[in-house]
Protein backbone atom coordinates (compact mmCIF):
# COMPACT_ATOMS: atom_id res chain seq x y z
CA UNK A 1 0.00 0.00 0.00
CA UNK A 2 1.24 3.50 -0.86
CA UNK A 3 2.24 5.88 1.95
CA UNK A 4 -0.61 8.31 1.18
CA UNK A 5 -3.15 5.45 1.33
CA UNK A 6 -1.90 4.41 4.78
CA UNK A 7 -2.26 8.00 5.99
CA UNK A 8 -5.85 8.06 4.68
CA UNK A 9 -6.66 4.88 6.60
CA UNK A 10 -5.11 6.28 9.78
CA UNK A 11 -7.17 9.47 9.46
CA UNK A 12 -10.33 7.40 9.05
CA UNK A 13 -9.51 5.45 12.19
CA UNK A 14 -8.88 8.62 14.19
CA UNK A 15 -12.18 10.07 12.97
CA UNK A 16 -13.97 6.87 13.95
CA UNK A 17 -12.50 7.04 17.47
CA UNK A 18 -13.52 10.71 17.86
CA UNK A 19 -17.04 10.12 16.50
CA UNK A 20 -17.64 7.15 18.78
CA UNK A 21 -15.95 8.83 21.76
CA UNK A 22 -13.81 5.75 22.28
CA UNK A 23 -10.24 5.47 23.48
CA UNK A 24 -9.20 1.90 22.64
CA UNK A 25 -5.90 0.51 23.91
CA UNK A 26 -2.82 -0.01 21.70
CA UNK A 27 -3.71 -3.61 20.75
CA UNK A 28 -7.21 -2.62 19.68
CA UNK A 29 -5.90 0.22 17.53
CA UNK A 30 -3.37 -2.13 15.93
CA UNK A 31 -6.11 -4.67 15.19
CA UNK A 32 -8.37 -2.03 13.61
CA UNK A 33 -5.47 -0.72 11.54
CA UNK A 34 -4.51 -4.20 10.29
CA UNK A 35 -8.10 -4.98 9.34
CA UNK A 36 -8.52 -1.69 7.49
CA UNK A 37 -5.23 -2.07 5.63
CA UNK A 38 -6.07 -5.66 4.69
CA UNK A 39 -9.51 -4.60 3.43
CA UNK A 40 -7.96 -1.79 1.37
CA UNK A 41 -5.41 -4.16 -0.18
CA UNK A 42 -7.97 -6.84 -1.00
CA UNK A 43 -10.17 -4.35 -2.84
CA UNK A 44 -7.22 -3.50 -5.12
CA UNK A 45 -6.18 -7.11 -5.82
CA UNK A 46 -6.34 -8.03 -9.50
CA UNK A 47 -4.44 -10.25 -11.91
CA UNK A 48 -2.00 -7.45 -12.72
CA UNK A 49 -1.10 -6.78 -9.08
CA UNK A 50 -0.69 -10.46 -8.17
CA UNK A 51 1.28 -11.37 -11.30
CA UNK A 52 3.57 -8.36 -10.91
CA UNK A 53 4.65 -9.57 -7.45
CA UNK A 54 5.10 -13.17 -8.64
CA UNK A 55 7.08 -12.01 -11.69
CA UNK A 56 9.42 -9.94 -9.52
CA UNK A 57 10.01 -12.97 -7.26
CA UNK A 58 10.64 -15.30 -10.22
CA UNK A 59 13.23 -12.93 -11.72
CA UNK A 60 14.92 -12.28 -8.38
CA UNK A 61 15.19 -16.01 -7.62
CA UNK A 62 16.58 -16.78 -11.09
CA UNK A 63 13.58 -18.86 -12.11
CA UNK A 64 13.31 -16.48 -15.06
CA UNK A 65 16.74 -15.67 -16.45
CA UNK A 66 17.81 -12.07 -17.04
CA UNK A 67 17.87 -12.41 -20.83
CA UNK A 68 14.17 -13.34 -20.83
CA UNK A 69 13.08 -10.81 -18.19
CA UNK A 70 12.55 -8.06 -20.79
CA UNK A 71 10.14 -10.21 -22.79
CA UNK A 72 8.18 -11.16 -19.66
CA UNK A 73 7.82 -7.51 -18.60
CA UNK A 74 6.78 -6.58 -22.14
CA UNK A 75 4.06 -9.26 -22.20
CA UNK A 76 3.00 -8.33 -18.65
CA UNK A 77 2.59 -4.67 -19.56
CA UNK A 78 0.72 -5.35 -22.80
CA UNK A 79 -1.53 -8.17 -21.56
CA UNK A 80 -2.16 -7.38 -17.91
CA UNK A 81 -1.39 -3.72 -17.16
CA UNK A 82 -3.07 -2.34 -20.27
CA UNK A 83 -5.89 -4.88 -20.51
CA UNK A 84 -9.25 -4.29 -18.84
CA UNK A 85 -9.52 -7.91 -17.66
CA UNK A 86 -6.08 -7.71 -16.07
CA UNK A 87 -7.33 -4.90 -13.81
CA UNK A 88 -10.70 -6.43 -12.81
CA UNK A 89 -10.93 -7.03 -9.01
CA UNK A 90 -10.31 -10.66 -8.07
CA UNK A 91 -13.85 -11.19 -6.75
CA UNK A 92 -15.33 -10.21 -10.14
CA UNK A 93 -13.28 -12.66 -12.22
CA UNK A 94 -14.97 -15.73 -13.69
CA UNK A 95 -14.04 -18.79 -15.71
CA UNK A 96 -15.78 -17.30 -18.76
CA UNK A 97 -13.82 -14.05 -18.45
CA UNK A 98 -10.52 -15.94 -18.26
CA UNK A 99 -11.37 -17.96 -21.39
CA UNK A 100 -12.26 -14.75 -23.19
CA UNK A 101 -8.99 -13.22 -21.98
CA UNK A 102 -6.88 -16.13 -23.30
CA UNK A 103 -8.54 -16.11 -26.73
CA UNK A 104 -8.20 -12.32 -26.89
CA UNK A 105 -4.45 -12.45 -26.24
CA UNK A 106 -4.13 -15.45 -28.59
CA UNK A 107 -5.39 -13.28 -31.44
CA UNK A 108 -2.89 -10.56 -30.51
CA UNK A 109 0.10 -12.89 -30.67
CA UNK A 110 -1.34 -15.24 -33.33
CA UNK A 111 1.25 -18.00 -33.81
CA UNK A 112 4.02 -16.51 -31.65
CA UNK A 113 4.03 -19.46 -29.29
CA UNK A 114 6.91 -18.09 -27.23
CA UNK A 115 4.85 -15.06 -26.14
CA UNK A 116 1.68 -17.12 -25.80
CA UNK A 117 3.55 -19.48 -23.44
CA UNK A 118 4.89 -16.47 -21.57
CA UNK A 119 1.39 -15.01 -21.18
CA UNK A 120 -0.35 -18.26 -20.22
CA UNK A 121 2.46 -19.10 -17.80
CA UNK A 122 2.04 -15.80 -15.96
CA UNK A 123 -1.75 -16.10 -16.05
CA UNK A 124 -1.57 -19.63 -14.62
CA UNK A 125 0.77 -18.49 -11.85
CA UNK A 126 -1.47 -15.56 -10.97
CA UNK A 127 -4.67 -17.63 -10.89
CA UNK A 128 -3.00 -20.38 -8.85
CA UNK A 129 -1.82 -17.81 -6.31
CA UNK A 130 -5.27 -16.21 -6.11
CA UNK A 131 -6.93 -19.61 -5.68
CA UNK A 132 -4.42 -20.51 -2.97
CA UNK A 133 -5.29 -17.28 -1.11
CA UNK A 134 -9.03 -17.95 -1.61
CA UNK A 135 -9.54 -14.74 -3.62
CA UNK A 136 -11.55 -16.28 -6.47
CA UNK A 137 -15.19 -17.28 -6.71
CA UNK A 138 -14.41 -20.15 -9.12
CA UNK A 139 -11.87 -22.94 -9.55
CA UNK A 140 -9.37 -21.92 -12.26
CA UNK A 141 -8.22 -24.23 -15.04
CA UNK A 142 -4.89 -25.83 -14.06
CA UNK A 143 -3.81 -26.39 -17.68
CA UNK A 144 -4.48 -23.08 -19.43
CA UNK A 145 -1.59 -23.34 -21.93
CA UNK A 146 -2.33 -26.91 -22.91
CA UNK A 147 -6.08 -26.37 -23.26
CA UNK A 148 -5.51 -23.20 -25.28
CA UNK A 149 -3.25 -25.09 -27.69
CA UNK A 150 -5.82 -27.87 -28.01
CA UNK A 151 -8.45 -25.39 -29.16
CA UNK A 152 -10.12 -27.31 -32.07
CA UNK A 153 -9.61 -24.64 -34.74
CA UNK A 154 -5.81 -24.89 -34.53
CA UNK A 155 -3.86 -26.58 -37.31
CA UNK A 156 -1.60 -28.48 -34.89
CA UNK A 157 -3.02 -31.07 -32.53
CA UNK A 158 -1.17 -31.04 -29.22
CA UNK A 159 -0.87 -34.35 -27.41
CA UNK A 160 0.80 -35.88 -24.37
CA UNK A 161 3.95 -37.84 -25.21
CA UNK A 162 2.64 -41.30 -26.26
CA UNK A 163 5.89 -42.87 -25.01
CA UNK A 164 6.53 -43.17 -21.28
CA UNK A 165 9.64 -41.74 -19.61
CA UNK A 166 11.71 -44.93 -19.93
CA UNK A 167 10.79 -45.44 -23.59
CA UNK A 168 11.50 -41.81 -24.40
CA UNK A 169 14.94 -41.97 -22.76
CA UNK A 170 15.84 -45.06 -24.81
CA UNK A 171 14.76 -43.38 -28.05
CA UNK A 172 16.68 -40.22 -27.18
CA UNK A 173 19.76 -42.25 -26.33
CA UNK A 174 19.59 -43.94 -29.75
CA UNK A 175 19.30 -40.52 -31.42
CA UNK A 176 22.33 -39.18 -29.49
CA UNK A 177 24.37 -42.23 -30.54
CA UNK A 178 23.55 -41.62 -34.21
CA UNK A 179 24.31 -37.90 -34.76
CA UNK A 180 24.65 -38.39 -38.54
CA UNK A 181 21.15 -39.80 -39.00
CA UNK A 182 19.13 -36.88 -40.37
CA UNK A 183 15.77 -38.51 -39.65
CA UNK A 184 16.92 -39.32 -36.13
CA UNK A 185 17.74 -35.63 -35.62
CA UNK A 186 14.23 -34.72 -36.79
CA UNK A 187 12.80 -37.14 -34.21
CA UNK A 188 15.01 -35.58 -31.55
CA UNK A 189 13.52 -32.19 -32.35
CA UNK A 190 10.00 -33.63 -32.20
CA UNK A 191 10.57 -35.14 -28.74
CA UNK A 192 11.62 -31.73 -27.39
CA UNK A 193 7.99 -30.73 -27.95
CA UNK A 194 5.88 -27.94 -29.43
CA UNK A 195 6.57 -28.82 -33.07
CA UNK A 196 4.91 -31.33 -35.42
CA UNK A 197 6.40 -33.64 -38.06
CA UNK A 198 4.82 -31.47 -40.76
CA UNK A 199 6.47 -28.33 -39.33
CA UNK A 200 9.84 -30.08 -39.12
CA UNK A 201 9.62 -31.34 -42.72
CA UNK A 202 8.70 -27.86 -44.00
CA UNK A 203 11.24 -25.98 -41.88
CA UNK A 204 13.36 -23.63 -43.98
CA UNK A 205 16.70 -22.11 -43.04
CA UNK A 206 15.13 -18.81 -41.99
CA UNK A 207 12.64 -20.67 -39.75
CA UNK A 208 15.55 -21.86 -37.65
CA UNK A 209 15.88 -18.30 -36.31
CA UNK A 210 12.28 -18.28 -35.03
CA UNK A 211 11.94 -17.81 -31.25
CA UNK A 212 10.72 -21.34 -30.66
CA UNK A 213 13.84 -22.89 -32.21
CA UNK A 214 16.50 -20.71 -30.60
CA UNK A 215 16.69 -22.56 -27.30
CA UNK A 216 19.68 -24.89 -27.08
CA UNK A 217 17.66 -28.11 -26.74
CA UNK A 218 16.02 -27.40 -30.11
CA UNK A 219 18.86 -25.52 -31.76
CA UNK A 220 21.32 -28.40 -31.37
CA UNK A 221 19.23 -30.68 -33.61
CA UNK A 222 18.82 -27.98 -36.25
CA UNK A 223 22.54 -27.12 -36.19
CA UNK A 224 23.50 -30.80 -36.49
CA UNK A 225 21.10 -31.27 -39.42
CA UNK A 226 22.57 -28.28 -41.28
CA UNK A 227 26.13 -29.55 -40.75
CA UNK A 228 25.29 -32.80 -42.53
CA UNK A 229 24.57 -30.89 -45.77
CA UNK A 230 26.40 -27.54 -45.64
CA UNK A 231 25.63 -26.91 -49.32
CA UNK A 232 21.92 -26.99 -48.53
CA UNK A 233 20.19 -23.65 -49.16
CA UNK A 234 16.54 -24.65 -48.82
CA UNK A 235 15.11 -26.83 -46.07
CA UNK A 236 16.75 -27.82 -42.78
CA UNK A 237 15.98 -31.53 -42.94
CA UNK A 238 17.10 -32.91 -46.31
CA UNK A 239 18.72 -36.14 -47.48
CA UNK A 240 20.51 -37.31 -50.59
CA UNK A 241 18.33 -39.31 -52.96
CA UNK A 242 19.86 -40.40 -56.28
CA UNK A 243 22.64 -37.82 -55.84
CA UNK A 244 20.15 -35.03 -55.20
CA UNK A 245 19.23 -33.30 -51.97
CA UNK A 246 15.53 -33.74 -51.29
CA UNK A 247 13.28 -32.50 -48.54
CA UNK A 248 12.30 -35.19 -46.06
CA UNK A 249 8.64 -36.04 -45.46
CA UNK A 250 6.64 -36.55 -42.26
CA UNK A 251 6.12 -40.15 -43.35
CA UNK A 252 9.87 -40.75 -43.36
CA UNK A 253 10.08 -39.62 -39.72
CA UNK A 254 7.30 -42.03 -38.80
CA UNK A 255 9.15 -44.90 -40.52
CA UNK A 256 12.39 -44.00 -38.73
CA UNK A 257 10.60 -44.07 -35.38
CA UNK A 258 9.06 -47.43 -36.28
CA UNK A 259 12.50 -48.94 -37.05
CA UNK A 260 14.08 -47.45 -33.91
CA UNK A 261 11.31 -48.95 -31.77
CA UNK A 262 11.84 -52.35 -33.43
CA UNK A 263 15.58 -52.25 -32.71
CA UNK A 264 15.03 -51.24 -29.11
CA UNK A 265 12.25 -53.75 -28.51
CA UNK A 266 9.67 -51.04 -27.87
CA UNK A 267 6.06 -50.93 -28.92
CA UNK A 268 5.72 -48.51 -31.84
CA UNK A 269 3.07 -45.85 -31.28
CA UNK A 270 2.10 -43.95 -34.39
CA UNK A 271 2.39 -40.17 -34.45
CA UNK A 272 0.32 -38.22 -36.98
CA UNK A 273 1.95 -35.54 -39.12
CA UNK A 274 0.13 -32.66 -37.38
CA UNK A 275 0.71 -33.84 -33.79
CA UNK A 276 3.14 -32.19 -31.38
CA UNK A 277 3.97 -32.87 -27.75
CA UNK A 278 2.67 -30.14 -25.52
CA UNK A 279 5.46 -28.76 -23.31
CA UNK A 280 4.61 -29.01 -19.62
Amino acid sequence: MKKEDKITVLCQIVNQIIDEDQLPDEDAIRKILEEKVKMKEEIGVCLASVIEKELEKAIKSGQICEENAGMYWSVFEECFEKNEIGKIPAAELSDMLIKKFVLQVGKTYEMNRTRIKCFTGMLQTGLNKMAEEDMLGFVPDRHIYRNYLMYPDREIHYIDNPYNTEETEKIKEWIDLHPNDIRGLALGLWFVGDVSFAEIANMKLEDGHNDIFRKWERARFITSALKLHPENKDYVFMAVNERRLEKLTPQSFQMKLYHICNRLGLEYKRINRNEAIVCK
